[in-house]
């Protein structure tokens, strides 16, 4: 009983030490910032921010994990009124720009220390898997729906628009144009050209071309493949 009346406390306290740090990081940018930086702008000990999280990385990892957590959301509710491929794809897209777009600053900030494989927060490392694996996953359920692509097709498919979606945010955190108007204009192009492809790569007769990128990318440890 004791351990239940203390749990809203100490979540509200590790999501006080999570929003201001994620502020400084806007500020000062992610390597400007310490955690004694973030206790003492969160008026706690170093010690109890150390206790909710023991580094800077596990911070980020926090972000993108309750980051991801709301596209999900926010996807699935778009996803279950939309038939076509092309509507569902640009709904999951755009969902995504919509959520970040307030956090281009915070992004650009930490993003030195994203392409590292080696670092923590890298979008390839094993402490992000999880949220890759469930980033793909979103792709994946939005390809299900249509029944033109075959099973064999889609864990590629989705691995393939997860990497163009990482592509379409390095440009999108970068976007001077009024009201994102260049990358969603990006986007949109972008998805036309998968769904004009995606029947090519869907072909019976891709089968053994779609087998040989599938293991050429594993190989690479580029395939996130279900476990």
């Amino acid at each position: 009983m004791k351990e239940r009346k203390r749990r809203p406390s100490g979540e509200a306290s590790r999501e006080h030490i999570l929003e201001t740090a994620l502020r400084l990081f806007r500020e000062k940018g992610f390597d400007g910032t310490t955690m004694r930086d973030i206790a003492a702008t969160a008026g706690l000990s170093l010690g109890a921010a150390y206790y909710w999280f023991p580094s800077k990385e596990a911070l980020v990892l926090a972000y993108y994990a309750r980051q991801q957590d709301t596209h999900a959301e926010a996807s699935r509710a778009a996803l279950a009124s939309l038939p076509d491929l092309r509507s569902r794809l640009g709904a999951v897209m755009h969902a995504k720009i919509d959520m970040l777009k307030d956090d281009r600053k915070l992004l650009r900030a930490i993003l030195r220390s994203t392409l590292g494989a080696d670092e923590p927060i890298s979008v390839f490392s094993e402490e992000t898997s999880a949220v890759r694996r469930q980033s793909i996953d979103i792709f994946l359920e939005t390809i299900k729906a249509d029944e033109s692509i075959p099973e064999d097709a889609r864990p590629l498919l989705a691995q393939m628009l997860w990497t163009l979606h990482l592509g379409l945010l390095l440009y999108f955190v970068n976007d001077t144009s009024e009201d994102l108007g260049k990358t969603r204009a990006l986007v949109d192009g972008s998805l036309d050209l998968v769904c004009n492809l995606a029947p090519l790569l869907a072909s019976p007769m891709l089968a053994p071309t779609r087998e040989q990128i599938t293991s050429l990318l594993s190989d690479a440890g580029l395939f996130a493949a279900k476990k």
